[in-house]
């Protein structure tokens, strides 16, 4: 039992006379100071009720939906920003470097399986022993083999049930779903018929890439629609791919309905979506892209020899016509950002925003990336093999995104202030004379450097994210580099100035409260999480290990093992205030009082009766 409000209670929520009053404060705080805040956690690190999980978290489970997003609500969230919602390899849990555009099924939640909503496919038996085996796992962390078969078990066995009652009599609950599912698959099937395919055959050969396949399927598509070949698997997959549709349809129907129940309560979910294209959409698409050029990222301070990272590239030449319409590749690039968009009423985030810009690409043939065999795809004319691809000016370089993304948001209701660029990177001329021309909503990250003071209104604003350390890991590195070399020493004192004038309230001396960020972990972080909200930025985001003070990293780029398998336990509310009054995680009553009053004295006077309830709850939270 924790203390909260000054009585015994397991949780929060057992005050709810207390907890809306203090949810009001926050709102009414985050209100006067025009923020927004959202939370990012990838749907596998959602928690669940020990009992009740399935070895993997998702959004759309009945348990997150009854307890972890109210949760998030009483803090004054309102958006929850997610992974790639692609289907991941089995070789690799990495949301970044999905197979192909398929939905990920293991946001899935089994338990609805097993209901009337679903006329009961999936059997309790089934259900409780595969809820049985996760109790015993370690719900802090995802074991990906283990959910994979325990998936596959049970999705298997719901399409079997659906299968063999539509051989039957059905029931009118049967009826209705197989009317549904088959409306479905009018809808889908020219999309998803490949999707699954490439994943029967990724079985096969046992080996995801299908540049080591036969050529008969490395080029099953590349013959027509009247290949002999293609006409003969269809036939011998149609079970397969009927299975692959049947997933799909739950996880659409799933999505649909999350993204509605989320809305009335006051979220919204916002997708993230990578530049870079799947290996299902390269296979099936072959002439549309460039043959030796990959995409990749140039030497910097993080990679000396640059960053190989082999996505495939679209054909310049294809994505317009001569008069400004769109290409072939232009046609498929459109239809991609609306499906992504259509799923996504929060708006979306779009992972290196600059490969639609000004893409860095390389010989994928070369050992190395030398200057010679790499370079800017759009503002290299120098180079022979870019020189046909070369921009003329800004609105060149903003044409994708005029002309494709954003419309495609449009038709979605989606603004343009709503797609989240991530332009992190090698920041050439082309590529900042589109974010100012458009005022692309960009990100200001504190762990890579960016102050508060200087991140624009328009951006979100971050301590990190899932390729960072947590906030408590990247503290402990900054006092300790601190003591190591003068370098960082001078950093350490560079950054603690700034972010004491960018926090100081006008009760304080800003030479004093520096020297307590200074000499106290807590109180720096304490006042970096402030940073957040005296900055101009209006739109705040926590990855879930900063929101919630735990002081472990979610991914190392580059490296695979025990990444992306961090996760929530079922004690998530527990551990939040328990770290609160350890003075870890974000104390939002704390740091909406602090910003206030960084706003000056006749400010803070306006909205005293707020301050005065922000300063009692901070300090309940302490406690």
């Amino acid at each position: 039992m924790k203390v909260i409000f000054g009585e015994k209670s397991p949780s929060f929520s057992a005050k709810p006379a207390n907890m809306r009053s203090y949810t009001r404060a926050v709102k009414e705080g985050l209100n006067v100071l025009d923020k927004k805040v959202g939370i990012i956690i990838h749907n596998n690190s959602v928690p669940s009720a020990k009992s009740a999980s399935t070895g993997i978290g998702s959004l759309f489970s009945v348990n997150a939906r009854a307890a972890f997003v109210p949760f998030l609500r009483e803090q004054g969230v309102t958006t929850i920003q997610q992974e790639p919602a692609y289907l991941r390899r089995l070789s690799d849990p990495s949301p970044y470097d999905p197979i192909s555009t398929s939905k990920n099924i293991y946001t899935i939640p089994l338990e609805v399986l097993a209901t009337d909503e679903y006329d009961n496919f999936l059997s309790d038996k089934t259900l409780k022993a595969i809820q049985d085996r996760a109790a015993l796992r370690d719900d802090e962390k995802v074991d990906y083999d283990s959910v994979a078969k325990d998936y596959e078990l049970a999705l298997r066995e719901a399409y079997d049930t659906y299968s063999s009652r539509t051989h039957q009599a059905m029931s009118d609950e049967t009826l209705m779903l197989a009317l549904d599912f088959s409306s479905f698959k009018k809808r889908n099937m020219k999309e998803l018929e490949p999707n699954a395919i490439y994943e029967v055959l990724t079985k096969k050969y046992n080996n995801e890439d299908w540049h080591n396949w036969d050529e008969q399927d490395r080029t099953l598509y590349d013959h027509g629609e009247d290949s002999p070949y293609l006409k003969q698997l269809r036939e011998d997959l149609r079970f397969e791919v009927e299975y692959h549709m049947f997933k799909q349809w739950i996880a659409e129907r799933e999505i649909e309905k999350t993204n509605k129940l989320y809305e009335e309560k006051g979220i919204r979910i916002i997708a993230d979506t990578p530049v870079a294209f799947t290996p299902a959409e390269e296979w099936l698409n072959k002439d549309l892209f460039m043959k030796d050029y990959v995409l990749g990222a140039p030497p910097d301070f993080f990679s000396a020899e640059g960053q190989r990272w082999g996505f495939a590239v679209l054909k310049p030449d294809l994505i317009f016509n001569e008069d400004g319409s769109l290409g072939k590749g232009g046609e498929f690039l459109r239809k991609r950002y609306e499906s992504i968009f259509k799923d996504s009423p929060g708006g979306v985030r779009i992972d290196h925003v600059i490969g639609l810009i000004d893409p860095f690409v390389y010989n994928k043939n070369e050992k190395h990336m030398t200057p010679a065999n790499s370079g800017r795809l759009y503002s290299s004319p120098y180079k022979e093999a870019f020189e046909q691809y070369a921009k003329r000016n800004i609105d060149e370089h903003a044409a994708i995104l005029e002309k494709i993304v954003f419309p495609a948001a449009a038709k979605y209701g989606i603004s343009k202030d709503m797609v989240i660029c991530e332009d992190l990177g090698e920041i050439t001329m082309p590529v900042r004379a589109v974010i100012d021309k458009l005022q692309l909503t960009g990100l200001s990250v504190t762990q890579f450097g960016a102050s508060g003071y200087d991140a624009p209104a328009r951006n979100v604003i971050m301590p990190g994210a899932h390729d960072n350390k947590s906030f408590i890991e990247y503290t402990d590195d900054f006092f300790a580099n601190a003591e190591r070399s003068k370098h960082g020493r001078d950093h350490f004192i560079y950054k603690t100035h700034v972010l004491g004038s960018d926090t100081v309230t006008q009760e304080q001396n800003v030479h004093e409260y520096r020297e307590q960020i200074r000499s106290d972990k807590k109180q720096f972080m304490m006042a970096s999480f402030a940073e957040l909200f005296t900055s101009p930025a209006k739109k705040v985001q926590l990855f879930f290990t900063d929101f919630f003070g735990i002081g472990k990293t979610y991914n190392v780029p580059g490296t695979k093992k025990d990444c992306w398998t961090l996760r929530l336990g079922s004690d998530f509310e527990q551990l939040y205030y328990d770290n609160l009054a350890k003075g870890l995680g974000v104390n939002f009553p704390e740091i909406i009082a602090r910003a206030i009053r960084q706003r000056g004295i006749a400010f803070s006077e306006k909205h005293k009766n707020l301050l005065a309830r922000l300063d009692k709850f901070t300090q309940i939270l302490k406690s």
